[in-house]
């Protein structure tokens, strides 16, 4: 279930509980405002965390990675280059601060610390789900998505070589409560 922005847009959600480090240094590719977190493959299709959000663009909780110099954007897939998670929803909120926007840079912890996060893959590549497959003690990589995934969300279920181990789960998601804590490794 994704966390309910102002109004009725929804997002993304990331709840810090033991800060790593803040980073606002690098400046955010425009995809990073216009990527779509509902549509575009089965994965995403069939995620329930993200079935609501309508809102475009990077959320809070998404994977954040270098896409050029000095740029960043969504995380594409296990071995990308992985800095750290969004702390918001770069597009913003209707009536509210768009900070990203304004100054094209976005919040990102990375360097450790442990954190809840709202929205994750909860299916497979091929849509199915992985629900199950959240358990503590796993490692988290980041889906073709951007997303927090395990190793059962990523293409054929295995990690390819290069994969970037972005967490490692402490409490996984259940049916009464869907956020999952881990710790960041990245």
């Amino acid at each position: 279930m994704a966390s309910q922005g102002f109004l009725t847009q929804g997002g993304g959600l990331l709840k810090i509980l033991y800060l790593g480090t803040r980073n606002t240094i690098e400046g955010l590719e425009d995809a990073a405002f216009t990527k779509l977190n509902h549509a575009g493959n089965d994965q995403i299709e069939a995620n329930a965390t993200t079935a609501d959000v309508l809102k475009l663009g990077c959320l809070a909780g998404s994977v954040a990675a270098i896409k050029g110099e000095a740029v960043l954007g969504a995380g594409a897939g296990p071995t990308d280059a992985i800095v750290g998670l969004f702390v918001n929803d770069l597009a913003g909120n209707a009536y509210e601060s768009s900070s990203a926007a304004a100054s094209e840079k976005g919040v990102f912890v990375c360097g450790m610390g442990t954190y809840e996060v709202g929205i994750y893959e909860t299916a497979d590549t091929n849509g199915d789900s992985i629900m199950g497959d959240y358990e503590a003690g796993k490692y988290l990589y980041c889906s073709a998505n951007g997303l927090l995934t395990v190793v059962e969300g990523l293409a054929g279920g295995v990690a390819p070589a290069g994969a970037v181990v972005v967490g490692l789960i402490t409490k996984a998601p259940t049916p009464s409560d869907s956020t999952m804590r881990f710790q960041l490794r990245v």
